[in-house]
């Protein structure tokens, strides 16, 4: 399973990239047959829909397809939890519709 993150300004610090990558490999890696790569992208809200930071994941299936979340959040911290909690949720719901095989 391959991650990358990215951030949309320069004000994200590498430990909160490594942070990032750790808390979604570790949300994620009992799905890691069905994952072919996770794109994490950290940044800012627009400031006229109330500001704050945000995560957005995108899930590249392995079979086809892609999933995909966002969240948001006052600190870096609280969107990336918020974020992967959200995919590990969505994860499980298509496992499960998919027979144990996303």
């Amino acid at each position: 399973m391959r991650i990358e993150v990215t951030a949309t300004n320069d004000s994200v610090s590498p430990q909160i990239r490594a942070y990032a990558e750790y808390r979604l490999f570790t949300t994620l890696a009992r799905h890691a047959g069905a994952i072919r790569n996770v794109r994490i992208i950290l940044g800012s809200s627009d400031p006229q829909a109330g500001g704050g930071l945000t995560c957005e994941v995108d899930v590249g299936l392995q079979a086809s397809g892609s999933a995909r979340v966002v969240a948001h959040g006052s600190h870096m911290h609280v969107a990336i939890d918020s974020a992967a909690k959200r995919i590990g949720h969505l994860m499980d719901r298509l496992e499960a519709s998919n027979g144990d095989s996303v």
